[in-house]
């Protein structure tokens, strides 16, 4: 965390704070444009139709940074109200925290899926729309901490605080930082015992013991992917998978959503055939649902088909080498058990 002017940051993307309709009229987003200059303004203008929640990304005008994140805080107040006092009464509670939780979200997903290594943010609404110091602390450091755990890559996350009109006192930027820094967990990389292995294959309906793994391919990638069950069998981690039709049975539906739901990583074998597959695309989803990690393993250098780019865009994953598997089995082992480490020490 950073006290001071955010503009001096060195990071990728500079984010900021606005009204739907993007004026730069005052706050950050008015002192962005003074540093930035007018260009800043005419690519924000380009934009229409942004709602609470969203994220513009617009040029960074003549500052050094590449990109300005805008998180729209404010709506027009016929959303909420017919006065000011009753729209910004409204943005309390339970849109307050679906406003800085979707818009922080969004901005970590854009920096993954536009290959962005580093952001600044400061406290976005705390000034027209209101939020508080305290509230954003906590829900801030959830959906950082979210992202980054999700993720091999390095990131730098910068927080910038500036108290320029001497609105706000020491202690409101005290409460941020004991919220914030009481939800980071830290991240610990000691092997975890793992449970006795437990293969599930063949057709098998899913028990109601957990799985380490539940593997998500497609079937005309058969082969490579007894390859990674054979990594998988030599370093101990269980895992469930479809050999010989569950997807052809009566109850196949239930069936995978029941292993999915009983496995703690869903293992996606991302190649051209699973990326064109609908039942992968689904079992991606569903793992979602239920708030699983994805691991994708990539055996071939097809990208990540549209459907699934905004669930695995921020998703670090691992390259199967069939001339190198002592390799790539470490890196896989590796990833899972840092996974398993982190699910069974916050569950």
């Amino acid at each position: 965390m950073k006290f001071g002017d955010i503009v001096e940051s060195d990071a990728d993307v500079l984010v900021s704070s606005d009204d739907y309709s993007l004026p730069m009229e005052d706050g950050l987003a008015l002192y962005l444009l003074e540093k930035g200059g007018p260009e800043i303004k005419v690519d924000a203008d380009k934009m229409s139709g942004a709602e609470l929640g969203d994220v513009v990304v617009t040029t960074a005008g003549r500052l050094p940074h590449k990109y300005i994140f805008h998180c729209v805080t404010v709506a027009p107040d016929e959303h909420f109200g017919n006065t000011a006092e009753e729209a910004q009464e409204a943005m309390r509670g339970d849109m307050e925290e679906y406003v800085i939780r979707h818009a922080i979200a969004k901005c970590f997903r854009l920096l993954a899926a536009m290959d962005l290594n580093s952001i600044a943010i400061p406290c976005i609404g705390v000034r027209r729309a209101g939020f508080s110091f305290e509230r954003e602390g906590i829900i801030m450091s959830e959906v950082i901490s979210e992202f980054l755990l999700r993720t091999n890559k390095v990131f730098r996350v910068e927080l910038c605080l500036w108290n320029k009109e001497d609105r706000f006192t020491m202690m409101d930027y005290i409460a941020f930082f004991e919220q914030f820094a009481l939800r980071v967990p830290t991240r610990d990389t000691r092997a975890v015992k793992l449970p006795a292995i437990k293969v599930v294959a063949d057709g098998e309906s899913a028990p109601q013991v957990a799985h380490d793994v539940f593997i998500s391919y497609s079937h005309e990638d058969r082969e490579t992917v007894e390859h990674i069950c054979g990594v998988l069998d030599n370093y101990g981690i269980s895992y469930w998978i479809d050999r010989d039709g569950v997807r052809h049975g009566d109850n196949f539906k239930e069936d995978i959503v029941k292993a999915i739901a009983s496995s703690m990583i869903l293992l996606f074998v991302s190649s051209a055939n699973s990326n064109k597959s609908p039942n992968t695309i689904k079992e991606v989803g569903v793992a979602e649902n239920y708030k699983k990690i994805t691991l994708p393993v990539k055996i071939d250098n097809e990208p990540f088909c549209q459907s699934l780019q905004y669930d695995l865009c921020n998703r670090h994953w691992v390259q199967f080498d069939i001339n190198d598997l002592e390799s790539f089995g470490r890196e896989l082992n590796d990833n899972i058990r840092f996974h398993l480490n982190r699910k069974t020490n916050n569950p």
